[in-house]
């Protein structure tokens, strides 16, 4: 085992050991508050010496994963259900980008391929509902679409979309400008000026969208602490 392995197992022995004697301890007192349903979902998660970094003003919903080694840029989003799961390899996701409800996003160890395992998501982009990305990469102002599938080592490059529902084989590459469908995704045209700007307005909607949401969640954990600092002062809540 090894010493960073043993460090948390150790540390999770004491938080169990805590939460037992806490347990006791209000049964001793007739507190049966211990019994009522708090989620204990942590959106932010390190794994051992792996650590989320996200900027100040990007939003991870409450039921949504990010764990590990990732990266989240200014003004992205996390939406509801997705998990980022940087464990393997890391996952950067860019600024003003949009990983929206139920995307899951994961990484490999290594590729045979030489490609990169990492995950790379641009600025500017929206990952559409129940996409599922694996060590791949997104290059900015790109979009894919609703429950597509980005296999290990594929590419979107800038000013691209992968339609709904398509799947890019690995190592597949998708050309700036152009929309891509299918399984497997394959060329279908250009995009004009106007298709490939639409792509940043999209984010920026989704961006406002997202700041609306976070708006609505104070701070982990605040509303626990003032009404556990209500009680012990003999208020009623």
């Amino acid at each position: 085992m090894s010493s960073k392995s043993f460090i948390a197992g150790v540390g999770r022995a004491f938080r169990e050991t805590g939460q037992a004697l806490d347990r006791a301890g209000l049964r001793a007192t007739g507190d049966t508050s211990f019994r009522e349903k708090f989620s204990r979902h942590r959106q932010i998660m390190n794994l051992f010496n792996k650590r989320p970094y996200l900027a100040n003003d990007s939003f991870v919903a409450p039921c949504a994963s990010v764990i590990g080694d990732v990266t989240i840029g200014d003004k992205s989003s996390v939406m509801y259900g997705s998990v980022v799961r940087g464990d393997l390899n890391a996952v950067y996701i860019g600024a003003v980008t949009n990983v929206q409800d139920r995307v899951v996003i994961t990484t490999a160890k290594s590729l045979d391929s030489g490609f990169p395992a990492t995950v790379t998501i641009g600025n500017f982009c929206s990952i559409g509902h129940g996409a599922v990305l694996h060590s791949c990469s997104v290059l900015d102002q790109a979009r894919i679409g609703m429950g597509a599938v980005l296999e290990e080592g594929s590419l979107v490059e800038s000013g691209s979309i992968v339609e709904a529902g398509s799947v890019l084989p690995a190592g597949a590459r998708v050309p700036p400008g152009q929309l891509w469908a299918g399984n497997p995704a394959a060329f279908v045209r250009d995009l004009d000026e106007d298709e490939v700007g639409d792509i940043a307005k999209h984010a920026t909607a989704q961006a406002d969208a997202a700041a609306e949401h976070a708006a609505e969640f104070l701070p982990y954990g605040q509303a626990y602490l003032d009404a556990e600092r209500i009680k012990a002062e003999g208020g009623s809540l």
